[in-house]
């Protein structure tokens, strides 16, 4: 099994995995989606709310509010405290303004100076003369099978694109090249070639064009990923943490196995 690096760039990861199945990439695409803990809000508690926007509006947009924390935290689930409000398992968020205001997610004062909203300028309500909003927001760890707020990035994949050319079907290559949509395809040296074969997107609409010459099909062994960050973790965290939580379902799998021999 082998590695590629395609582009890392705005929070975005591509990369080709070699020398695989579809179940093994697709493992890594669902622990990715729904197996990684992240903070999250899950609970406010308001004080007063004089805005238009509903408690339960800010608590919606609360908890759609990536969360980039330190690790060491622990899911409600393993504290002693068994209440999830204690400062080994939870985060908390303190606001009080008054209007004429936007109140944004940087006003909000977090319990932990490292646990911080990714995007700190987003908008959460406006304020007008005379309206107020008080409350506490409180994060916790989750997973992404249970709710979309707990999933730290966009992960799919593709299979790697293999263009077969019949060079000898035709001499005019134009009615191939203007149905690609990606634009791959140009004539070099008289021969039509593919130029960045990755960016094919097997949409097939070249084969339609050009039944003929052109064939295209997916690599079933080689996987072309796309990985979008939240901004809760990296997409090199989230491809990292999804490895080691993948590592450790099987070595706890191992160990039941080995007890029954």
């Amino acid at each position: 099994m082998e590695g590629e690096l395609i582009e890392l760039k705005d929070g975005v990861l591509r990369f080709l995995l070699s020398g695989t199945t579809p179940e093994f990439a697709n493992s890594i695409r669902r622990t990715i989606l729904q197996g990684i803990p992240i903070m999250a809000v899950n609970e406010i508690e308001v004080t007063a709310n004089d805005a238009v926007v509903s408690d339960e509006i800010l608590a919606h947009r609360l908890g759609q509010l990536p969360i980039r924390t330190s690790d060491g935290y622990l899911l409600p689930s393993e504290c002693d405290c068994r209440e999830g409000r204690c400062s080994n398992c939870s985060v908390t968020f303190d606001v009080s303004e008054e209007g004429p205001k936007v109140v944004r997610a940087k006003d909000l004062k977090s319990s932990d100076p490292e646990a911080i909203f990714v995007q700190e300028e987003a908008p959460i309500v406006r304020l007008e003369e005379g309206q107020k909003i008080e409350l506490t927001a409180i994060a916790r760890l989750g997973f992404g099978k249970e709710h979309a707020n707990w999933q730290p990035a966009i992960a799919s994949y593709k299979y790697m694109p293999v263009i077969n050319i019949d060079q000898e079907a035709r001499d005019d290559w134009t009615k191939c090249i203007d149905a690609c949509p990606e634009d791959i395809l140009k004539v070099e040296n008289g021969k039509l070639e593919a130029i960045d074969v990755k960016e094919c997107t097997l949409c097939e609409a070249c084969t339609e064009a050009c039944p003929d010459a052109i064939e295209v099909k997916g690599d079933s062994t080689k996987f072309i990923f796309r990985i979008e960050s939240t901004g809760s973790l990296t997409p090199e965290e989230a491809v990292n943490k999804a490895l080691e939580v993948m590592r450790k379902k099987c070595k706890d799998f191992s160990e039941q196995i080995e007890r029954f021999e």
